[in-house]
């Protein structure tokens, strides 16, 4: 008998309510997650260079196994959204080489948006870095473009501190980068 993957990598679930949970984005989560990902490629690939119409479940798997690394290593969360037992987007932080500071990046089926999902989400994902993982600072860096991120950031208290113009390139367009910042343990 193999022990499941939770158990090799340790596990992770975080509560956030009503529902509402975050799980560690293993490879055994990746076909629900790719196909979820195919399904809202409309809504996504203005933003996420992963949401394309070619990306493979072998090479999604492969992300997934390098997010897990990289939490095992203590470099980052990947985490599933899941409402009542449901994959329904993603979240995760990267910490950046100074160790105290996370970037975070989400996102959510289209029919999931507007629910407060994501917010929630955020926040629960911010305290644990915060009390379990010694982050003191969080970014989100979001295409200026991007109107609904741009919204969480605002909404969860992330003030924007720069704006790069035309250095991320996504399907072949490039956007300008708004960087928002805030302190991890400031909600």
């Amino acid at each position: 008998m193999t022990t499941p993957p939770a158990t090799r990598l340790g596990g992770f679930t975080l509560p956030v309510g009503d529902g509402l949970d975050l799980v560690l984005a293993e490879p055994r989560l990746a076909a629900p997650l790719h196909s979820l990902l195919l399904a809202n490629l409309e809504h996504l690939q203005p933003w996420d260079e992963l949401a394309r119409p070619d990306l493979t479940l072998e090479e999604f798997r492969g992300v997934q196994v390098r997010a897990c690394q990289a939490w095992v290593e203590g470099r980052g969360v990947p985490c599933v959204l899941r409402l009542d037992g449901r994959v329904v987007g993603a979240l995760g932080s990267r910490t950046v080489a100074d160790g105290t500071t996370a970037e975070l990046g989400f996102w959510v089926d289209a029919a999931h948006q507007g629910r407060g999902l994501v917010s929630r989400s955020v926040r629960a994902l911010v305290r644990h870095l915060a009390v379990d993982h010694g982050i003191r600072t969080v970014e989100m860096r979001i295409a200026a473009g991007n109107v609904r991120s741009r919204a969480v950031a605002d909404r969860l208290g992330f003030a924007l501190v720069q704006t790069v113009p035309g250095v991320l390139t996504i399907d072949g367009r490039p956007h300008d980068l708004c960087v928002h910042r805030r302190p991890a343990l400031g909600d």
